[in-house]
């Protein structure tokens, strides 16, 4: 079997994180054939240089909205002879409609990985939508709540969850060696791993710290990420901070799985919804209690008091005392954190993920 999978960059991000993933299992459990196609020449996640796949870039030369890629994207296609296409974000969906249309290459569509509220979803953007799925085959979204927000044809939508390598969480860095290198000197450590965008609310993340540390010098809290396309977020959050040590930004880092170990709580503040985050799904791997909004797919994920907390009109300061609480009730911290692992090894593991794309992929063959 051969596949193209297409996506616009390997940035870091949560849907480059799951097709690293998916990549991974597919080269070690299966001898399908795969080129991966990339917009841009971005690539984070460097892992994929060791796995042997090979790829392409589908410009040299970047220009938005160039009106000539779904024709380099149709050559490709031409020369390779894929079996099936499978895209991930709209704009890869939208240029491969031509060669799945020309050619007859069954199109698989993974562009919902998100679940804003629809009516914050842009009517150009709509309009995109509609043409991806209605020139797809099947559209996989990776959680229910991306179904209801952006509303794809239900004959030919599913919900595959993101998978995670187990792997990746053992044999990690001693906690004290990490803890020492990014400057974590008490004896706890509340974490977010996010992008600094208008998506994550690291303002409150930085609020919240900032009330705890007037109560308590025991705690710190680090905001691992950086800056979006807009700068400006990170600049108002590293101003907010500016007068409190205790809370540490660690910019881009590739060692993300050790500092979390190295952490005591998993915060995601996301305030237009999430699909499945793959930073919570690596909080809960490493058995971290997790707080995060109770919107979009994070509710699928989290149980209040299982396995974290969400959190629905909650102020600061109430989300303050969570947080305490956690830091407080060692036995509270460590059961959440036991329950996380065990919802991720039943249904978010890559073994059986990769599986269930499997059998998508010999629908067609």
């Amino acid at each position: 079997m051969k596949i193209i999978f297409f996506i616009g960059t390997l940035l870091v991000g949560g849907k480059e994180r799951r097709l690293i993933e998916l990549l991974k299992y597919l080269k070690e459990n299966t001898s399908y054939d795969i080129l991966l196609i990339l917009r841009q020449n971005k690539i984070n996640y460097t892992e994929l240089y060791n796995m042997g796949i090979n790829y392409n870039i589908l410009s040299n030369k970047y220009i938005k909205k160039d009106p000539r890629l779904p024709f380099y994207f149709l050559s490709i296609c031409w020369k390779y002879k894929p079996d099936l296409i499978h895209t991930w974000g709209s704009m890869p969906s939208f240029i491969a409609i031509l060669s799945s249309l020309i050619l007859h290459i069954p199109l698989i569509n993974s562009q919902i990985t998100s679940a804003p509220p629809k009516e914050s979803i842009a009517f150009s953007q709509k309009i995109v939508n509609q043409i991806n799925f209605a020139f797809s085959n099947i559209i996989i979204s990776n959680s229910y709540a991306g179904i209801e927000s952006f509303n794809p044809p239900r004959r030919k939508s599913i919900v595959i969850y993101n998978g995670i390598d187990l792997k990746r969480f053992e044999n990690l860095p001693d906690k004290n060696l990490i803890r020492e290198k990014y400057g974590i000197k008490t004896p706890f450590a509340v974490v977010m791993v996010a992008s600094f965008t208008q998506n994550k609310d690291y303002n409150r993340f930085i609020r919240i710290a900032n009330i705890i540390c007037q109560e308590r010098n025991d705690i710190s809290f680090l905001c691992v990420g950086g800056p979006g396309n807009d700068n400006s977020y990170f600049e108002l959050a590293k101003k907010e901070a500016e007068n409190n040590p205790l809370i540490i930004f660690t910019g881009i880092i590739s060692e993300v799985e050790a500092l979390v170990n190295a952490c005591d709580i998993g915060v995601l503040f996301s305030p237009y919804g999430e699909g499945i985050s793959n930073a919570i799904l690596e909080y809960l791997a490493l058995k971290k209690p997790v707080i995060a909004y109770d919107s979009g797919g994070s509710k699928e994920i989290i149980k209040n008091g299982e396995n974290g907390f969400l959190i629905k009109k909650e102020n600061d300061i109430q989300i303050s005392k969570i947080i305490i609480e956690l830091i407080d009730n060692y036995e509270l911290r460590i059961q959440l954190g036991e329950n996380g692992r065990k919802k991720i090894e039943e249904y978010f593991n890559i073994e059986n993920i990769g599986k269930e794309y499997m059998n998508i992929y010999n629908r067609f063959i």
